[in-house]
């Protein structure tokens, strides 16, 4: 790795920092992208609903990563991220690698990093998780289409989501896992669209070969279901974006504008880490977005700062 001042640093090499990484690089800026190698998507088999690729997530950063290797001033790192710091005009990133701990010095920072899923702790459900049990029904629900599948959520939007299932499937059972909170509202418009209701604790999850078969309840019958639908909790995987300062949102997303411009001058967001909806579509056109944004900031001027009223 070469000890020259970077333009950009780029934390996360997944659809988001590599496509950033695209951009800048043949924009002619001087790129250090920073993988982890821990992508949140990896144990699933395919990326569904990506225009043109319908191979696994691995395959898709590989072929990302070939294609960066064409550019001479984008260098791409296997390493962690621990910190970051803003130093003078500029960064210092405090990179992890198997030789040791260095340091990098760039003019811009992209947070590029994704964010850690944590589905629900259902007993059963950690062996299926990507295979048959999902958080994005616009991402793997066409390969449960026509299926019996259910929906695992309470609360405020628990009806939505699982009416949403109904785009999918005829027969959408959503299991609330205890006291489900629905309002008269929300169960009769449950009702009308022919989506069952089970309010009682799950137990376990039933499957054969690594897929779901039946979701078991504390009481009452099991259910037999092809796929579970949950609404996982989602984190920062690093924290990064607070040790420089920035504040995340209510949903745990760094606030940014459209070109990924966060409130500290320098520091930019793609992908996951800042989008509401998230997909490997949505994140790909996320860091080009912020890339193009991020060749003209450098080359130009940066635009003011994401103020921190927005």
């Amino acid at each position: 790795m070469s000890n020259e001042i970077r333009d950009v640093v780029i934390v996360g090499g997944g659809p988001a920092g590599l496509s950033a990484a695209l951009v800048l690089g043949r924009a002619r800026r001087r790129v250090l992208v920073v993988d982890a190698g821990r992508p949140a998507n990896r144990v699933s088999r395919a990326v569904g609903g990506l225009l043109g690729h319908e191979d696994s997530p691995a395959a898709l950063r590989a072929r990302g990563r070939r294609q960066l290797a064409k550019l001479p001033s984008v260098e791409v790192l296997d390493g962690e991220a621990l910190d970051a710091r803003a130093d003078g005009d500029g960064f210092v990133i405090t990179i992890a690698r198997r030789d040791g701990v260095t340091t990098v010095r760039s003019r811009a920072l992209l947070l590029a990093n994704g964010l850690h899923y944590e589905p629900p702790a259902i007993p059963g459900a950690a062996g299926l998780w990507g295979r048959s049990v999902f958080h994005c029904v616009f991402c793997d629900g066409w390969e449960m289409a026509g299926r019996p599948i259910a929906m695992h959520a309470r609360g405020s939007g628990a009806a939505r989501l699982a009416l949403l299932l109904r785009g999918w499937s005829d027969d959408v059972l959503l299991c609330t896992d205890g006291p489900g909170g629905l309002s008269d509202e929300a169960r009769a418009q449950l009702d009308a669209g022919g989506v069952r209701i089970r309010e009682e604790r799950i137990d376990r999850l039933g499957s054969r070969r690594r897929r779901l078969t039946e979701i078991a309840f504390e009481q009452g019958p099991p259910e037999a279901r092809e796929a579970l639908f949950v609404r996982p909790r989602r984190t920062q995987p690093t924290e990064i974006a607070q040790r420089l300062g920035l504040e995340l949102n209510d949903d745990e997303l760094i606030p940014a504008d459209d070109g990924g411009r966060t409130e500290l001058p320098g520091v930019y967001v793609a992908g996951d880490a800042s989008a509401p909806v998230r997909s490997v579509a949505i994140a790909i056109g996320s860091g080009s977005r912020v890339g193009t944004a991020m060749a003209a900031d450098l080359i130009v001027g940066p635009l003011a700062p994401l103020s921190r009223a927005s």
